[in-house]
């Protein structure tokens, strides 16, 4: 039950923040982004359960991204989104080299984190490889999605249009990234992945009455 409310918590928690950096601005909005991507693949492995079903605790993060491409691409046109994927490609890679020259420092012998380090990162680099690789099909299919829905169906809203384009760009995503970065990481990966996009329609589900407010905006 914890898990539920922490699920439900945190899909207002992202939501709201999305729209706190809309209304800051373009380079704002930017940032989130990439800071959803890092957060995402940071919280991907640990695994926790929701209705008494397997499930990761990335799935929100992920899906506050792309809901963060669409405002972007909404309120500032589609090279700000595809600035913004370019950015949050970049923010992983950096993180993905990044972690690797860290675990590579010596540590001193007062240290006791690197054990947890060596844990958390050495799983890193497949895990970015794959969430870049991802990343980017993902990111574009959304993108191109999202205008080609625009402006073939004015007359459609923005809010289920935007819901729509997030709800097939996930399932994509859940896909790859499951064979990709987790086959043989983590167990019951097929239970993980079906669970994972149903929670991932929940949390876009719970996305809704907040997107029509910012969308508005």
């Amino acid at each position: 039950m914890l898990n539920i409310l922490l699920f439900l918590g945190s899909c207002l928690f992202v939501t709201g923040f999305s729209l706190y950096f809309c209304r800051l601005g373009q380079n704002a909005l930017t940032a989130w982004i990439a800071t959803l991507s890092l957060l995402a693949n940071s919280f991907v492995l640990k695994q926790i359960e929701l209705f008494n079903l397997n499930a990761t605790a990335a799935d929100i993060f992920v899906v506050g991204s792309l809901l963060g491409l669409n405002l972007l691409q909404e309120k500032y046109g589609r090279l700000a989104a595809q600035q913004a994927m370019w950015s949050s490609f970049g923010c992983l890679l950096f993180f993905a080299l990044a972690s690797q020259i860290h675990l590579i420092y010596q540590p001193s012998i007062y240290d006791q984190t690197q054990s947890a380090y060596h844990l958390l990162l050495n799983s890193a680099v497949r895990i970015i490889i794959a969430s870049l690789i991802t990343f980017l099909i993902v990111d574009q299919l959304d993108i191109r999605l999202y205008a080609f829905l625009r402006k073939n169906f004015p007359a459609v809203s923005i809010t289920l249009i935007s819901a729509l384009t997030i709800c097939l760009s996930q399932l994509v995503d859940t896909l790859l990234f499951g064979f990709l970065g987790l086959y043989g990481i983590v167990q019951a990966l097929g239970e993980i992945i079906i669970i994972s996009y149903i929670i991932k329609l929940l949390a876009i589900a719970n996305t809704v009455p907040w997107t029509r407010k910012i969308f508005s905006k």
